[in-house]
């Protein structure tokens, strides 16, 4: 039930903020429907006690005016109606039913408070037993009543009033119309709230566009003044950003410069030597240093290139880079579609793929690399032979210069930053990478990257 309600209970600003207005609406509407009708039966009882007493009087003089029975009879009949039936005669109707004595009092009491005309000892008031309809102390209805009301010769006009319930059309139709002005203030309340709402919405997708590899795009600072706020703290934290990122690379760029120029003296140094075992060991470590600060530099970029976006393919990408490890006499074999459109950085993209084909040949001996179509995206697959990584640490190897010790022997060299630096650029291209176990054994890489206007869903 907890889950349910969880499910059907609004989770957007806007859906929430249409509930209360809802809410408030059922709530104002039913108060002000019960407040109209107690003053509408107020009125309609009123009005009708009003109308009924001056019937009463004005039939009763005009059958006083005339003589004789069979005249008052006739001019009695000829003044009644379907509602109330009039009839003289030389008795009048009392009806001794206790349970209705003090509602008759109280009908008797209205009436000659509407026509002063009707003494208090010249009417009289009943109710019929049957087809009882009590609406409370302020109207009392029945479908029948019945009075009397004596002339100054003693005779007596007996009335037979039929009486419903006032206002019952008219209350259905106040309500519906009630109901119709409602729909129609949440319709536009609901326009108002997608208009009041949408700078949340432009936050929200500038949160997630917002990536280092990329210029800051200022969001608009627009709306109400909490969302103005929050759009100048966003503007300002990618600002900051934007320049602890750039100073970051600068910094090591310069580092990285003078860092090249002792190499250089070194290797050249190193060409001087005359053991010829000892100058290859130390141009292997220099050369290692070189890497390592490639390397480096590659991951405080974050996946960025200078190079811009732009619609590439990228099966002859890795095609180039399988190519080039099989010209080295490795063992590299590609498989798959021969055209794989997307939108990307060729420089980027082609560092990614060799190191995670490189990371393949290095821990497994061999590659075997297809490119697939799906649903919005390509994959491009790597798989090797080789010992594998723990599924509780395929998360940490992405982490910056970790190595796992237990399943990749240090002699093998690398700086921990081949699947930092791959994962960067995948990321930064709109893709996703997993690490799998290969059937038979070996690891496999599995890179999703968006087709253009695409985006990977994840389930």
């Amino acid at each position: 039930m907890k889950a349910m309600l969880r499910r059907l209970w609004p989770d957007t600003v806007a859906s929430r903020a249409i509930l209360i207005l809802i809410a408030a609406l059922l709530g104002f509407h039913a108060l002000g429907y019960w407040a109209w009708r107690v003053g509408a039966d107020t009125l309609a009882a009123s009005a009708s006690d009003r109308a009924l007493a001056a019937r009463m009087l004005s039939i009763s003089r005009a059958v006083a005016g005339v003589s004789g029975d069979a005249e008052r009879s006739r001019v009695a009949h000829d003044l009644s109606d379907a509602s109330l039936e009039a009839h003289w005669s030389r008795v009048g109707l009392t009806l001794d039913n206790g349970t209705d004595d003090e509602r008759a009092g109280m009908m008797a009491a209205r009436l000659r408070e509407q026509a002063p005309g009707l003494g208090a000892e010249a009417l009289r008031i009943g109710f019929a037993a049957a087809g009882t309809h009590d609406h409370g102390a302020g109207a009392v209805w029945r479908h029948m009543m019945l009075a009397s009301l004596r002339l100054d010769d003693g005779s007596w006009v007996n009335f037979s009033i039929s009486t419903l319930e006032p206002g019952s059309h008219e209350g259905w139709g106040a309500f519906a119309m009630m109901i119709c002005v409602g729909v129609a203030i949440i319709g536009v309340a609901v326009l108002l709230l997608r208009w009041a709402t949408w700078p949340l919405r432009e936050l929200a997708l500038a949160a997630e566009r917002f990536s280092i590899d990329q210029a800051p795009q200022p969001l608009a600072e627009t709306g109400p003044v909490e969302v103005r706020r929050a759009a100048r703290a966003f503007n300002t934290m990618q600002e900051r950003i934007q320049r602890l990122v750039t100073e970051r690379m600068q910094a090591m760029a310069a580092v990285s410069h003078d860092l090249r120029t002792p190499i250089t003296r070194l290797r050249l140094r190193a060409e001087l030597l005359e053991d010829a075992a000892t100058r290859r060991l130390v141009d292997a470590d220099l050369g290692e240093m070189e890497t390592m600060i490639d390397s480096t530099l590659a991951y405080l970029r974050g996946g960025k290139s200078d190079e811009r976006m732009r619609p590439l393919d990228l099966a002859p990408v890795v095609e180039t880079i399988v190519d080039e490890f099989q010209d080295q006499g490795r063992d590299v074999s590609l498989s798959g579609v021969g055209s794989a459109p997307v939108l990307g950085q060729a420089p980027s993209l082609k560092r990614a793929f060799s190191n995670l084909i490189g990371n393949a040949l290095k821990y497994g001996d061999v590659a075997r690399v297809s490119v697939a179509a799906a649903a919005g995206h390509f994959t491009v697959t790597v798989e090797d032979q080789g010992p594998g990584i723990p599924a509780e640490a395929r998360q940490r190897v992405f982490e910056p210069f970790v190595r796992l010790e237990e399943s990749r022997s240090r002699e093998t060299g690398g700086s921990g930053l081949g699947l930092t630096i791959a994962r960067a650029v995948i990321v930064a291209h709109g893709g996703e990478i997993s690490l799998e176990d290969r059937p038979g054994g070996g690891l496999r890489v599995v890179v999703s990257i968006p087709k253009p206007g695409e985006e990977i869903r994840t389930g």
